[in-house]
Parts: C-alpha cells; structure tokens; sequence
C-alpha cells in the first residue's frame, strides 16, 4: 500500500511542478488551473483510496 502512495505522491508533485514551470515561463493562467485540477483529482483519489482502504482495514 505505501508502495501506491510513493508513487502518487512522486506523480503529484511532478505533475503540479510541471504545471507551475510552464506558468512561470510564459504566465498563461491555464496552467495554474491545470495544477489546481492536479490537485483536486489527487486529493479526491486520497480520500476515496483510504476510505477503501480503512473499510478493508476494520472488516479484516
């Protein structure tokens, strides 16, 4: 499972820093939506991945 959240957390933070440099290149505003939508969408597979994740956990 930590397996999981390395790699999410490695994509995430590669993905919004992609998001930010290419803002702070040109300054295009779509960018910054981009990292806010990265960031969004992460943190709803967060919470869906441990509530799967703690019902497992307590039925076990």
């Amino acid at each position: 499972m930590f397996g999981f959240w390395r790699l999410w957390l490695l994509a995430t933070v590669l993905a919004i820093g992609w998001a930010l440099l290419c803002f702070a290149l040109p300054h295009d505003r779509r960018y910054l939506r981009r990292a806010l939508a990265i960031v969004r969408w992460s943190a709803g597979l967060l919470v869906v991945v441990s509530c799967f994740w703690l019902i497992f956990r307590l039925l076990r």
